[in-house]
């Protein structure tokens, strides 16, 4: 997990020392409770549109149909 966050989630945040993981959560039900007691959404949001392909080097007018791209 260290590589993914870039830091140690196990290390305690007050002294340092190692803190030692003694469960996890998996059911849904359990999950849905402790986040409705933190004030935290239960739902997941909605995907997201995926954006645009990044224009090609050099082009800085809006994107488009590749029928119409010339050389440059």
């Amino acid at each position: 997990m260290k590589r993914s966050f870039g830091f140690d989630v196990l290390a305690c945040p007050r002294c340092g020392d190692r803190l030692e993981l003694i469960a996890l959560i998996d059911d849904p039900k359990v999950i849905r409770r402790i986040l409705r007691h933190l004030g935290l959404p239960t739902e997941v949001p909605a995907a997201r549109p995926a954006r645009p392909p990044p224009l090609p080097v050099g082009r800085s007018e809006a994107w488009c149909d590749t029928d119409e791209v010339t050389a440059p």
